[in-house]
């Protein structure tokens, strides 16, 4: 592989200088915590009301009994209906011969490039610290346009400045189910997509077709430098039964009915329900599925917002670890008592603000939350005074 190493210095930050350090960790650590709070009480809001907003919108709900008519009392209301996609005419990108009774047409192309690889390794050497950074190159495809004049060795390796052809989406104009038109936050969800295996060669004798793929190259099995590669996919098949891409697919939706227009319906709580599921679902199900990643959220929320929490807590008390790095034994047991103590304390902050955003909402949940979070405090207190009487 085309590779070079590249040698340089760093200078190693005397005592004086790392407990400076330190102290600017204190700051920045403070902030972060801080950060962390405002993310922990937003998601457990957040949580709440997206519970509420589902809660209700599955009370309200009304099922269409038919797709062709709409029943002028139901506008304004919360509805829902399944059926297959439909839609005017197929999508076709006329250059590469393709078309598809679709909802969505997506055109990705890549170009073959060269790619620079950085490789750092650092060796301590006292005051100074040795960095040997070893740079390689190698020819890959890439979706992006990879700048060859930032690379630490431009000479032999350079690229082209654009495209010839750039990546596309195609989206029809008009999306039904039965006779209701969907909104583009319905079509947004449209997005299950699959492979297009083009069958038909273009005209053009400089793009080549190898298993489904256009390549605009002398030789495709072994491309140069600025050569493309273009592939389509396909979402929402909306058409009659296709030996190439099959039937149209059915969808279940749940939205605001207004005349024939399906849009977002806002809850009393203050969200917005505009749902589409790829296939056949009863209303119970779909609620279910958006409380089942509602909660994966959450949780997913709750974790980054402890990590946030312990890592303030690590830049917060930086400054002890620095103060005993001078001595070996020392630092490794404080190292790991202040860890084993930040992990504790980030566990009971993060379920006390935890525990007084659900307050508001579910006091017993709160209060159990809180006396959760006490636990720890409570059992060091007690230690605490258990080696004092000794």
């Amino acid at each position: 592989m085309d590779s070079h190493t590249r040698v340089t210095y760093r200078d190693n930050p005397n005592f004086f200088q790392r407990v400076s350090n330190s102290f600017m960790g204190i700051f920045i650590g403070f902030i972060v915590i801080i950060a962390s709070f405002a993310l922990l009480w937003y998601n457990e809001g957040r949580a709440v009301q997206t519970t509420r907003s589902l809660d209700e919108g599955l009370s309200k709900l009304i099922s269409l009994k038919s797709t062709e008519v709409a029943i002028a009392e139901n506008n304004g209301k919360l509805v829902y209906l399944t059926g297959p996609l439909k839609t005017d005419k197929p999508l076709s990108n006329a250059i590469y011969g393709v078309a598809v009774q679709a909802v969505k047409l997506r055109r990705s192309v890549e170009m073959y490039q060269w790619v620079e690889h950085e490789h750092k390794t650092e060796y301590n050497e006292g005051d100074k610290t040795r960095i040997e950074t070893t740079y390689s190159y190698s020819k890959e495809w890439r979706s992006n346009m990879v700048s060859s004049g930032s690379f630490n060795n431009p000479s032999g390796h350079h690229n082209p400045n654009s495209m010839l052809v750039q990546s596309q989406m195609s989206i029809a104009e008009n999306v039904q189910v039965g006779n209701f038109y969907l909104s583009q936050g319905l079509v947004s969800s449209i997005a299950d997509f699959k492979k297009l295996q083009s069958v038909s060669a273009p005209s053009d004798s400089k793009i080549h077709l190898i298993d489904g793929v256009f390549y605009h190259s002398k030789n495709a099995m072994t491309p140069e430098v600025g050569d493309l590669k273009v592939s389509f996919d396909y979402a929402g098949v909306s058409g009659k039964v296709s030996a190439n891409i099959g039937p149209p697919e059915y969808v279940s939706i749940i939205a605001k009915q207004q005349g024939l227009q399906l849009t977002s319906y806002e809850t009393d709580a203050g969200d917005h329900l505009e749902i589409l599921n790829i296939g056949q679902f009863t209303p119970q199900e779909i609620f279910d599925r958006q409380h089942s990643m509602n909660h994966v959220m959450t949780m997913g929320l709750r974790l980054l917002g402890w990590f946030l929490v312990f890592i303030g807590l690590s830049s917060m008390t930086s400054l002890i670890y620095t103060l005993v790095d001078w001595f070996p034994i020392v630092r490794e047991l404080v190292s790991i008592g202040i860890t084993l103590l930040n992990i504790s304390v980030s566990i009971s902050l993060s379920l006390t603000v935890i525990a007084l955003a659900w307050i508001r909402y579910r006091p017993v949940f709160g209060v159990t939350i809180l006396g959760m979070a006490l636990i720890p405090f409570v059992l060091s207190r007690k230690r605490a005074q258990s080696m004092k009487r000794h």
